[in-house]
Parts: C-alpha cells; sequence; structure tokens
C-alpha cells in the first residue's frame, strides 16, 4: 500500500466509524512507520486526524518520528491541517514538545485569514487543553477573525470559544464577548449539557455576566438538560450559577441535586469539592441523603485527593454546618500522612487551616509530619499566613515542639512592623492558647508592646 492509500483507509475506517481490531491496527502503524519519510503535510494531518478518530494512540517511537515530520513540513501546511493536528494531539493524550507546537503556532499565523469559524475554535481549544499558551499576536488574530465569522459559529464552536479564552486566561475584547454573548441565546436550543457547563463556566473566568435574557435562556436550557450533565458539567454549571449571580429557581437546584446522586459514583475530587461549595454559595441546603452520598465519595477518593481539595471539602461541610463524618477524616488523615513529603507549602497550610476549622487534633505522627514541612516552608508565607498558622495551631490544641515555636516566633518578629493590632491580639490569643512559655513569647510580646 502507497502512503496515498494507507492513509485513504485509514481515513475511511474513521468516517464510518468502523474500529480495526488491534492486529490490523499493528500492521498498519507499521507500515506508516516504515513510509514516513514520504508522507507530506496532508498526509500527516489526515493520519493523525484518523488515528485520533479510532481513538488509537501510536506507540512513542512512531509518534515522536511523526512529529519529526510534521515539523519538516510545517511550512507547507494549510489552515484546515493546522487545526486537524492540533485536535488530534487531546484526544490521543498527547503533549507535543513546545518546539512542535510553536513552530504549528507560527504556521498558523501565516494562515490566519483562511480559518473557517469551526477551526478557529478547534485551534483555540487544543491549545488550551494542551496548556500552551500562544503568542499574543496570533491570540489577537484568532480575536479579530472569531468576530468577523462570528456569524458562522455553531453553538459547539461558541461555546469552544468561551471556554478557551477562559482557559488560556486570555480576555477577549468587549465587542466579541457581547457578539459571543448573542450567538448562545440565538442558538441555545442547540447546546448539549457540556456547551452550557463550559459556557457558564468560562463566563464566570472571564468576570461576564450575560445579560438577563441570555441569562435566563441559560437557566431554562440547564433545566431541560439537567439529566444528561455529567459530574464536572455539575460543578462547572453549578460553580457558574454562583459567580454570575444568575438565582436558580430551587427546582433547578432540586433537579441538579438529583442529578449528583445518579452519576455520584462517577465523581472526582475536584467535582466533589466545587459542588459543594457552590451549593453552599448558593444557599442550597441538600438532603441528608446527599450530603451522606458527597461524604462517601470523598472517602473513596482520599488517596488521590489534592490537599487543597481535602480543605474546601472540609470546609464547605464545616459551614454547612456539618460535621464530617470520622471515616473522612481519617480516611483524609491517612493519605496526607504518606504524601506530605510532596506537599507545597500552600497545600501543607490549607490542610493546617481545614482541621483548624473543625477543631480536629490530627494524630501524633501527621501533627509531626505537618510541625516538619511548616518549618521547611516558613520563609515562603506571607503575613497573613503567619497569623493563620498561630491561629491554627492554637484552634487545633496541640503542643508544638520548641523548635517550631522558635522558628514561627521569628519569622512573626520578621512581619512586626506590618502587623495590625488585630493580628497581634490574634498572636496574643493563640499564644496564650498554646500556653507558650517566657523562653518563647518574651520577644513578641516586648515587640507589640512597643
Amino acid at each position: 500500500l502507497s502512503p496515498q492509500r494507507v492513509t485513504n483507509l485509514l481515513s475511511g475506517f474513521a468516517k464510518l466509524s468502523y474500529q480495526p481490531d488491534s492486529t490490523s491496527m499493528a500492521l498498519i502503524s507499521g507500515k506508516v512507520k516504515d513510509q514516513l519519510r514520504s508522507y507530506n503535510g496532508q498526509g500527516l494531518s489526515s493520519l493523525l486526524w484518523a488515528f485520533a478518530k479510532l481513538q488509537h494512540r501510536p506507540q512513542e517511537p512512531l509518534m515522536h518520528d511523526m512529529n519529526r515530520q510534521i515539523l519538516s513540513n510545517v511550512d507547507t501546511l494549510t489552515s484546515v491541517e493546522v487545526a486537524n493536528i492540533l485536535w488530534s494531539y487531546p484526544r490521543l493524550s498527547v503533549k507535543p514538545r513546545d518546539t512542535v507546537l510553536s513552530a504549528l503556532e507560527a504556521q498558523a499565523m501565516t494562515q490566519i485569514w483562511d480559518f473557517t469559524a469551526q477551526n478557529v475554535a478547534t485551534t483555540l481549544s487544543a491549545f488550551a487543553k494542551l496548556v500552551y499558551q500562544p503568542q499574543t499576536q496570533l491570540m489577537r488574530g484568532l480575536e479579530q477573525h472569531a468576530y468577523m465569522e462570528i456569524e458562522l459559529f455553531d453553538s459547539q464552536a461558541v461555546a469552544n470559544l468561551f471556554w478557551a479564552f477562559a482557559k488560556l486566561g486570555y480576555k477577549p475584547g468587549i465587542d466579541l464577548v457581547q457578539a459571543m454573548e448573542q450567538a448562545t441565546y440565538r442558538q441555545i436550543q442547540d447546546f448539549n449539557s457540556q456547551g452550557i457547563a463550559n459556557t457558564l463556566w468560562a463566563m464566570s473566568k472571564l468576570q461576564h455576566k450575560p445579560g438577563p435574557e441570555v441569562g435566563q435562556a441559560l437557566l431554562q436550557r440547564s433545566n431541560d438538560l439537567v439529566s444528561t450533565f455529567t459530574p464536572q458539567g455539575i460543578a462547572n454549571t453549578l460553580y457558574g450559577f454562583g459567580r454570575l449571580k444568575l438565582n436558580p429557581p430551587m427546582s433547578l437546584l432540586n433537579a441538579f441535586e438529583k442529578r449528583a446522586l445518579e452519576v455520584m459514583a462517577s465523581f472526582t475530587p475536584q467535582s466533589v469539592a466545587i459542588s459543594l461549595t457552590a451549593f453552599r454559595k448558593l444557599n442550597h441546603p441538600l438532603t441528608r441523603k446527599t450530603l451522606e452520598g458527597f461524604q462517601r465519595r470523598a472517602v473513596a477518593l482520599a488517596t488521590s485527593t489534592r490537599a487543597s481539595e481535602k480543605s474546601t471539602i472540609l470546609s464547605s461541610l464545616d459551614k454547612m454546618g456539618v460535621s464530617p463524618h470520622n471515616d473522612l477524616i481519617v480516611s483524609y488523615e491517612a493519605s496526607t500522612n504518606r504524601a506530605i513529603s510532596n506537599l507545597r507549602s500552600n497545600e501543607v497550610l490549607e490542610l493546617l487551616w481545614a482541621f483548624a476549622r473543625l477543631s480536629h487534633k490530627p494524630t501524633e505522627g501527621l501533627m509531626h509530619a505537618l510541625e516538619e514541612a511548616v518549618a521547611k516552608c516558613i520563609a515562603d508565607v506571607d503575613l497573613t499566613d503567619v497569623v493563620g498558622i498561630w491561629w491554627a495551631l492554637a484552634r487545633i490544641k496541640v503542643e508544638p515542639s520548641m523548635g517550631l515555636l522558635r522558628i514561627l516566633e521569628q519569622r512573626t518578629l520578621e512581619e512586626g512592623k506590618y502587623l495590625s493590632e488585630e493580628d497581634k491580639r490574634d498572636i496574643l490569643w493563640a499564644m496564650g492558647k498554646l500556653e507558650v512559655d517566657e523562653r518563647i513569647g518574651t520577644g513578641l510580646r516586648d515587640k507589640f508592646a512597643s
């Protein structure tokens, strides 16, 4: 088979949604590898697109060689071929080297006015998924092109455009944002649940509150589709409702709570944390059954839950007036103890404050590990964190080691001139609760007195 016939064969399989068996795909991949130097830009684009549609990730050596061949042919790629290659990478869970992405970015810039509306959205969303920040020149070019072509964007492209701008941390001009908002309103009946979730999340991140009509349309469409939302979609939608102050009716929040219970087994640590926080901020009281479900899921996910997510989950439950289950706290303690050496300073502090808000004293082993972690990161914490550490230690009612107290005293003295009177009172309160003796507290008390 020639390279063209191999490409046509794979593309045909992809368009027909026909999945060849693994043996056939291995033979085809071997043929591609043998003939790779004969592939031009168009062929490489079609190959990657077909592999992505067939959900067949080439083995690393072949993927490496394909990227090298793309670099050799990048100057010949059209706008469609650039977009297809970029679209394929996230679908294949491939993150190419920045040299490949920067070359594709440069070629996209030369082809900017040939991009279709769909390819603008595809390109931006691919860069966002690959966590690659394009240069401002390309972002502005795609933004201008999107504004000129906005009438041609379908509902998925509009949602992807919103999401990509927000994910890349790029705030487009108000004219384009308003045009995207109106495109959303015109096509609202074509939006699926993922599109609604992505749009609401993106509007929140871009700090753009939609007009009353658009806000109402988003609420109504959410209600129509509530039974199809994924856990991540539930989390992002609720987050958007709260941040954008859309005031969803109680019936809609009840429907989302019911949906959350239906798909609870698929919630990730992040979606648990975001959903609990959002329900709380929307002042929606969760039923006992739902709270039990979230806590059981949190226990099951303990080993894969980041420190910041643990803190958010525990804090949200506490602020709802719910005492976290002992199983949840114990599982968080155990998983944290195993991972403590890998935690960043902000993660250590998040956990310390989470336990403090619950007035929960960690096990002796975990407390010792937390102390060591605090001592290591103390030089990096700011004034607010210094005061927070004193407060947390006092709330937990631990007996900190003399070494930690001396380190904390020294860091507090360094920040002394920046402390407010309230900060000083909080620290003195903590010192009293901790029964800090004269060997440690004299320097601070004298400093505050002066």
